[in-house]
């Protein structure tokens, strides 16, 4: 039986693919009384765009298993609303658990 003839070794994957993380670090953002606030102003004045935007930019700075589960949700159903590519219209019942689950 003749050798098997192997492939070379693997290359490195290049740095300049990595992208740096960076967190969220703004002390309004993790203040889960003021973003309420906002959202509920937000649904006053009608600025779903501005909605989503606090919503989103809350959302990252917390770990959405828990919130998930507080809000009795989907983890997927959060991602979803965070996705600029998807069309953000949630169900009232939706923001409605994710608003009590952040203010508990």
């Amino acid at each position: 039986m003749a050798k098997v003839v192997t492939s070379q070794k693997r290359k490195k994957s290049g740095t300049k693919s990595l992208r740096a993380h960076e967190p969220f670090t703004s002390k309004e953002l993790k203040d889960a009384k003021l973003v309420i606030e906002t959202l509920l102003d937000c649904i006053r004045t009608g600025d779903i765009e501005s909605f989503r935007e606090v919503l989103t930019a809350h959302l990252m700075t917390l770990n959405k298993s828990k919130i998930a589960k507080k809000a009795g949700i989907g983890r997927r159903t959060l991602y979803d609303l965070m996705d600029p590519k998807r069309e953000f219209n949630p169900e009232l019942s939706t923001i409605s658990a994710i608003i009590q689950s952040l203010a508990a």
